[in-house]
Formats: C-alpha cells, sequence, structure tokens
C-alpha cells in the first residue's frame, strides 16, 4: 500500500448525483494534490453510483444504508488514512486554494484540531453580505483568534472551510449521528473545549443555497441547536462561566420562542404555549415573552 496521503477529503452524499460531479471536479482540480477523495453514498436512489463510477480510482466509493450525514461522515472518517481531515458537502464546490491554505497551516501547527476559513455565496450575495463571515468580522477573528463566544453567538463554522485533524476528531466521538443540521455546531463546541481551534481569513468554498438544504426545516434546526447548547453546558464545565449565565439564558429563550412561533404557525397552539413558557421560564424579566403568553392565552382561551 502507498503511503498516506496527507489529507483524507470525505463528502457524504445522499441523492446528490445533479450536484456532485461539480463538487467532485473542484476538489479534483486543487492546486494542493497531496490527497485522497472519499464519497460515502447514504443510500442513494438516483444515479450517485454512477457519477462516482465515472472518476475511477481517483475517488473512493463507500455505501451505506441511509442512515443520515453524520453517519456517513463517521463512516468516511473511518476509511480516511491521512492525519488531516476534510469534510466536503456534495452540493458545494470547493475553490482551488482550500486544500493549500488549510494544510499549509495545519502543517505548520500540527497542535491544532481544527482550522477553518470563510465560504462565499455561490450566486451573489445573501444576507446583505457576500460571505458567510462577514468581511469585518473574518479579519478580526483571523487577527484576535477564535474564542467560546463567537461559536456561541453564531454558527460561523462551516465544515466545508474546515481541516480537522483525524486523531482529535476520534477523540471528541466524531459526529453526533443524533444530528441532522447542528452537527457541524455541536463537533465545532466540542473540538474548541478540549483542543485549540485556528481562523484564517479566506475564502476556501461556496456555498449552493436551494431548496433541498435541510436547513430550510425550521423546527429540527431549532430543536438541535437547542440540544447542542445543553450538549456544551454539561459537558465543558467552563462554558457557563465563559460565556455569562445570562447570555446562555438568552440564546436558549431566544430559540424556545422562535420554536413557539414556528409551532403556533403551524397550529400547533399547546406545543406552542410550551415552548413560550420554557422561553419565560428562562428569561423571566422580559417583556415580550410575557406579553405573548397573555396574548396567546387570550386567544385561545
Amino acid at each position: 500500500m502507498s503511503s498516506p496521503p496527507a489529507v483524507s477529503v470525505v463528502i457524504a452524499t445522499y441523492n446528490r448525483a445533479g450536484f456532485l460531479r461539480e463538487t467532485i471536479d473542484s476538489i479534483l482540480r486543487q492546486r494542493f494534490q497531496d490527497f485522497e477523495l472519499i464519497v460515502v453514498d447514504d443510500g442513494s436512489t438516483d444515479e450517485t453510483r454512477h457519477v462516482v463510477a465515472a472518476y475511477g480510482t481517483r475517488v473512493q466509493f463507500v455505501h451505506q444504508e441511509n442512515r443520515g450525514s453524520s453517519t456517513a461522515r463517521n463512516l468516511g472518517v473511518r476509511h480516511a488514512r491521512a492525519e488531516w481531515i476534510s469534510i466536503q458537502d456534495s452540493d458545494d464546490p470547493c475553490l482551488p486554494n482550500h486544500l493549500e491554505s488549510l494544510s499549509g497551516y495545519a502543517k505548520k501547527h500540527p497542535e491544532l484540531g481544527m482550522v477553518f476559513a470563510n465560504g462565499a455565496y455561490l450566486v451573489g450575495p445573501a444576507h446583505n453580505r457576500e460571505t458567510i463571515i462577514p468581511v469585518a468580522k473574518s479579519r478580526r477573528l483571523a487577527e484576535r483568534g477564535v474564542h467560546l463566544e463567537d461559536l456561541f453567538e453564531k454558527s460561523i463554522v462551516r465544515l466545508q472551510a474546515a481541516l480537522i485533524s483525524k486523531h482529535c476528531y476520534e477523540e471528541v466521538g466524531g459526529h453526533d449521528e443524533g444530528l441532522r443540521i447542528s452537527g457541524d455546531l455541536d463537533l465545532a463546541f466540542r473540538l474548541f473545549s478540549r483542543y485549540p481551534v485556528a481562523y484564517l481569513d479566506e475564502v476556501v468554498f461556496s456555498y449552493r443555497k436551494h431548496s433541498g438544504n435541510i436547513s430550510a426545516n425550521q423546527e429540527i434546526r431549532l430543536l438541535e441547536n437547542i440540544r447542542v447548547i445543553e450538549k456544551l453546558l454539561d459537558r465543558n464545565d467552563q462554558a457557563e462561566k465563559l460565556l455569562g449565565k445570562r447570555r446562555v439564558a438568552a440564546r436558549l429563550a431566544y430559540r424556545y420562542y422562535r420554536l413557539a412561533k414556528c409551532r403556533w404557525k403551524d397550529g400547533r397552539l399547546a406545543e406552542a404555549k410550551q415552548a413560550l413558557g420554557e422561553a419565560a421560564s428562562l428569561c423571566p424579566l422580559s417583556v415580550k415573552y410575557r406579553l405573548y403568553q397573555l396574548h396567546w392565552g387570550r386567544l385561545s382561551s
């Protein structure tokens, strides 16, 4: 067997044959070429197998029954031979500098658990900006380093823009296979709690927004975000002290409030009132949450 590559690129995919070829091509065109590429098919029913087969030995194909992207990513990492892992989504292309920039930095800083960078929106500006992390914030993160509150306040980590130590990935238990949407944030919290994490002020991938993005499921996203925060507090005994009890409570309360509005809109009134009650109990001095409780109480009485 040949010597291990410097990087193992893992793509977990499910019924993304229409996008997968562009993503694979973007990886094969990297300026940095010391990598292996592993595609894990999570039980696709489309032409995924045929798309990958066209690349021959340049791409390793692994298949599993449909069990979700987190399980597929963990399987891909188990097949990886490199010390550093690049986890890519099958519908987002990499820019040519991706592996060159991240692996170059990782080679100089082997103590890192993860190094990550920025991404741009594929079809132009979204959310009033061109990059996922705003330009000024990206520059600031690179200059002063990443703090826990940076990860907490906004989900800034996209694994498509990251390089992760395989050893550290395995030590923290890999992806939580019970999470469908918030796995990136959960993994970032666990890595940050145990290892140094660095940020580069570079754009290394393009994010494709489309109707098939699973993040469009608002309720699942909110429930998982709540669960990830609770996991952080449970596993990192310094987290609440570093972030501040009020900040944590406010973040959780806001997630419950948005969950309540989502459920109310769907006509699930009892579940909506329960979620709003959680928000109010976390922030008992919030006038907004109390007013919503009074208003919804009148409407449903």
